[in-house]
């Protein structure tokens, strides 16, 4: 929606994708990766896991920004849009040379491609029937997507990064 509200057109496409399976072994994007036929065009991936919750009750804009370390504009991007935009975010930035772990992002980064992983840290419901949505801090929930959504309008249209 973002992006059809905005009234620009980025320069280069964006395909916006959901994948199920991560459990039984990222099923889903590791078919992605292995099939899609322009995979080496693909320029980034951002990745989101666990990003309504608070792990540290104390500091509820939390969030931990990996990203590959080979590409630090994605760190200096996500600092400048929370200063210009004033999200409330806390990020801990954790630039990651081989970002290959047990996400969906892993299927990308074995191809080469450079990610942003969004995420909060586990929390003690995960994977729990505790784990509800009354618990989701949704401030938080909305400024990471505006932050995912300035991420991929860099991407789309920043040629070097």
């Amino acid at each position: 929606r973002a992006f059809a509200e905005s009234g620009d057109v980025p320069e280069r496409n964006v395909i916006f994708a959901f994948w199920d399976g991560e459990e039984q072994g990222l099923l889903g994007s590791k078919h992605f990766t292995q099939s899609c036929p322009f995979i080496s065009q693909v320029k980034g991936y951002l990745n989101f896991d666990m990003i309504g919750r608070n792990n540290k009750p104390e500091n509820p804009q939390h969030v931990v920004y990996f990203y590959t370390a080979s590409h630090p504009a994605f760190g200096d991007w996500l600092k400048e849009d929370i200063a210009r935009y004033g999200l409330q975010l806390d990020p801990f930035y954790n630039a990651w040379y081989n970002p290959v772990g047990g996400s969906d992002n892993g299927s990308f980064a074995r191809k080469g491609i450079p990610i942003i992983w969004y995420h909060t840290d586990g929390h003690p419901d995960y994977h729990q029937p505790g784990d509800e949505a009354p618990k989701i801090n949704y401030e938080k929930t909305t400024d990471i997507s505006r932050a995912a959504f300035l991420n991929m309008w860099n991407l789309a249209n920043v040629e070097n990064y």
